[in-house]
């Protein structure tokens, strides 16, 4: 993770370093230290733990975004406002003669700079957040909570489609809006797993997941529900319609051929499915758990 995170960003890493270095150097050259019973050590924390903040808010900035204009925007305008933060932070610790007076005033120049230059990065942003929103819109659905992901498959875990089900069924109970919960189930992925091994039954999952969320309609809503099934929630959908939405998702799910870095084709199954609309006298464990004993049913019979 580090050593990606350094080659990915080594240039505004040591653009960063440079600005920093620039800074301490154009204090101490111009400027003339303080005696320790000058300082103000309560300042002296203040003003160097902000700066220390916007260093750790531009480091995370960078850890967790790819390369880009935004990127590049937002690392500009936060190193230009830490850049501010550390000469005042300095300032504490030096101080200039008269011709240098201008250097206290310069401190504020940056910050201003670095604000105009997020507030930009913040409008491309804002649209750049557009396209991921669209993108992850059958995977979020109104409702966004990172601590509930699957980090095998990129889908919300069961715990985030109990807490849409619930929701659905309010709004059937007060608007009569109807819908349809789909579950998926992996056809022999334990074999699949002994044969080929984790890592291989892990991108399987990874591909089926994207594959079930790439043909649904937009207003459905795709998560993992257990180790080998999917769960799919189908709003103001009635049961043909979500039984015809569902076969074709389960057709392009079997067509998927995974292969091996040998480039060898992988056996693999397809899924099973079953789908049922919810009732108004339901809540969400009752209808799911209904839903999973149905597609156990079908399973037994298919065996």
């Amino acid at each position: 993770m580090t050593d990606s995170f350094l080659k990915l960003h080594t240039r505004l890493l040591l653009l960063l370093g440079s600005f920093i270095t620039a800074a301490i150097c154009l204090v101490s050259l111009f400027g003339s230290a303080k005696p320790a019973s000058e300082i103000d050590w309560i300042d002296c924390f203040g003003e160097g733990g902000i700066a220390v903040m916007t260093l750790i808010w531009l480091l995370a900035t960078l850890l967790t975004r790819p390369k880009g204009k935004v990127t590049n925007l937002l690392f500009l305008g936060l190193s230009a406002l830490h850049i501010s933060l550390l000469l005042d932070f300095l300032d504490e610790f030096y101080r200039f003669d008269l011709e240098y007076d201008w250097l206290t005033s310069l401190e504020a120049l940056p910050a201003t700079l670095g604000m105009g230059l997020m507030s930009l990065a913040m409008y491309f942003w804002y649209h750049e957040q557009q396209v991921l929103n669209h993108l992850l819109q059958k995977k979020e659905r109104f409702y966004r909570e990172h601590g509930l992901t699957d980090f095998i498959t990129g889908l919300y875990r069961a715990d985030y489609m109990k807490k849409q089900v619930a929701r659905e069924l309010y709004t059937y109970r007060e608007s009569d809006t109807g819908f349809c919960m789909a579950l998926l189930d992996i056809k022999g992925f334990s074999e699949f797993n002994r044969k080929y091994g984790g890592v291989r039954s892990n991108s399987l999952l990874s591909d089926i997941g994207q594959i079930i969320t790439l043909n649904l309609r937009e207003s459905d809503l795709a998560c993992r529900y257990a180790s080998d099934r999917f769960i799919v929630l189908l709003p103001d959908t009635d049961l043909v319609e979500a039984h015809a939405v569902i076969e074709q998702v389960a057709q392009m799910v079997a067509s998927h051929t995974p292969y091996d870095n040998h480039n060898s084709a992988l056996g693999f199954e397809g899924v099973q499915w079953q789908c049922m609309a919810g009732r108004k006298d339901d809540d969400h464990n009752t209808l799911l758990q209904r839903l999973s004993q149905s597609l156990n049913e079908l399973k037994a019979v298919a065996a």
